[in-house]
Parts: structure tokens; sequence; C-alpha cells
């Protein structure tokens, strides 16, 4: 059985959209059948295992004073540790990053990614099957959209964010290339639902899946060749 592991932040959570601030509760995640990495595991059947590690409000190498342990990079080692051996690793990062708090340029933004690579490959331990490397896929996350302007995510958020988040995915394909691991665009065609400007929906969390699903097959598919 091979394994999945899925980093990443509210929208690997599964974080439903709204325009008003909800209670922080389980009530505002979408069910895992519904959550893209549900769907996916579901799509490759009994030979996959599909490992989620979304945090709402998690970042690629950034502290935030208003909530702790966000930090991606501080923990990635621990959710590798606790999941080993890992086949692949998805890295879908990013959104966070783009708040106003950090005032962050799409560039410093990818390399966090790129810090987030460097650790998983040349960590203490070999976190893949018999001590290998694993797979590595980079995903650039759903793009922001105006809507979060007039939702409760608007003092976070601004249009200085949407236009970072909309150009992390030439950073990203860069970053990844640079570092021979594998990318999808997915912000390339998938956007977060207008009710908060920052969330996917359940048609958003689908087409994840389906995308996903596509590249991991190519992925196998080469490492067979």
């Amino acid at each position: 059985m091979k394994t999945i592991l899925c980093y990443g932040d509210s929208n690997t959570w599964g974080f439903i959209p709204g325009k008003n601030r909800p209670p922080v509760k389980a009530a505002n995640r979408y069910p895992f059948d519904i959550r893209w990495p549900g769907l996916l595991e579901t799509k490759l059947g009994k030979d996959w295992r599909v490992l989620e590690e979304g945090l709402n409000g998690r970042t690629t190498m950034f502290d935030c004073f208003l909530e702790e342990h966000r930090n991606g990079l501080k923990d990635i080692d621990v959710c590798l540790l606790s999941s080993m051996p890992v086949d692949v690793v998805l890295l879908m990062l990013g959104t966070n990053d783009c708040k106003q708090v950090f005032g962050k340029s799409p560039y410093i933004i990818s390399q966090g990614i790129n810090r987030l690579i460097h650790q998983i490959k040349g960590g203490l331990y070999g976190y893949g099957p018999e001590g290998c490397v694993p797979l590595i896929l980079v995903v650039s996350p759903a793009r922001i959209t105006e809507g979060v302007l007039t939702s409760w995510l608007a003092g976070e958020f601004d249009e200085e964010s949407i236009k970072r988040c909309s150009l992390l995915g030439e950073y990203y394909r860069k970053t990844a290339a640079d570092n021979d691991v594998f990318y999808l665009d997915a912000g390339a065609l998938i956007s977060a639902d207008d009710a908060d400007g920052i969330h996917m929906n359940v048609e958003g969390h689908a087409k994840m899946a389906d995308l996903i699903y596509d590249k991991l097959m190519e992925m196998t598919n080469s490492c067979r060749q």
C-alpha cells in the first residue's frame, strides 16, 4: 500500500466557505467524503492511504503572532515522522502567506515552499519506503477571489493578497523545477468560493481531487519507466 501525506492549510482541512465569521468548531468542516483528500482516497482505491495534515492558518514558514503553531516549516518533520514511511508528500500552502500581516512577495512565499522541499529531502531520517526520500508534489493553491474583500476575512486579506496569490503559480513552477520535484498548477484552474474568497466549495474540492488524482497517476507511471 502506498501513502500520500497531504500537507496544507484550511483548504486541506475542509473549511466551509461563508461570508460571516463562524464560531471555531468542527461543524465548519466538510465531511471526509466531500473534502478533496477523502475524494482522492476513494478515487485511488484500496492500494493507497491518504493522510490529511490540514491546519487552518498554516503558512509555509512564517510565524503569526495572532495564532500559534501555524508555521509549516516547524511542523513538517513531526508530521513525517508520525506517518513514515510516506511514498508521496503533497505540499499545498501559500494562501495564508498572502495575508496583509506578512506582506511577503510571491517570490519570498515560493522560498517557503523551497525550504519545505529541502526539509523533506534533507531531514535526519529517510521518510520514504526503505529510508528513501518520498516523491514530492507541489500544488499551487486555489486563487483568492474578490469575495474576501467583503467577507469576515477582509481584515486579514486585501487587494494585494489577491494579486500575490494569482502570481504564486509561476513562482512555484520554477521552485519545483529547480528542486526536481513534481508540480501541479491547480490555482490556474480552481478559485475559492466568493462567499469568503478563501475557501473552496464542494465543486472546488471535487475538481481538486480530480486534478491531483490525474497528476499522481502521471507521477507513478513516470517512475515506473
